[in-house]
């Protein structure tokens, strides 16, 4: 693993990201569920595959050791701390994951914990369940589109935020943490 695959693949995150806007320009988001979806599950894909690779490239870097079949955010950080607690690495990798099928939305979730939280929530979401996480307002025959806070539970409300600006955000804070790992690392 290099590191230049980790920004590779955050570039295609970003390219779906530059779609999905365009679609929300064109007023077609709401209109056109096949690629929205499309490129939704795409956006989360990437952007949190470039995790997944990070996960990968320290196991390689730190020499955990772990067989590339079974590497995953949760297991690298489980080992180093078994290894040697204080690798700077640790926090920093934490700060990329979430266990949203044994935690609550967090109390805040616009914080960056939040916005981690529900990009992984809503890629299970579109990748794993084939659902749509986004609540949409129709009027005059065009629409915005919000995520649900937990589309598992549209009782915890919708975002307050526009879905495109949750997107970006989602990609620009996942971007800098890839980024102060990588610098971490001396890569």
């Amino acid at each position: 693993m290099i590191p230049e695959t980790i920004c590779q693949k955050l570039g295609f995150a970003r390219n779906r990201l530059n779609d999905l806007e365009a679609l929300i320009a064109r007023n077609k988001f709401a209109a056109d569920p096949g690629a929205r979806h499309q490129l939704t599950q795409e956006f989360f894909f990437h952007l949190l595959g470039s995790v997944d690779y990070l996960a990968q490239l320290i196991n390689e870097r730190r020499k955990i050791g772990l067989d590339p079949t079974n590497v995953t955010v949760h297991e690298v950080i489980k080992r180093l701390e078994k290894r040697d607690p204080s690798d700077d690495t640790i926090p920093h990798l934490k700060s990329l994951s979430a266990n949203v099928r044994g935690d609550p939305l967090p109390a805040n979730p616009y914080s960056e914990e939040g916005l981690i939280y529900r990009a992984i929530n809503y890629r299970h979401e579109v990748v794993h369940r084939n659902e749509n996480p986004f609540h949409f307002k129709m009027s005059s025959g065009s629409g915005v589109a919000f995520f649900w806070l937990d589309p598992r539970n549209h009782h915890s409300g919708q975002s307050t935020q526009l879905a495109n600006v949750e997107l970006s955000s989602m990609y620009s804070l996942v971007e800098k943490k890839c980024s102060n790992i990588l610098a971490v690392l001396g890569l």
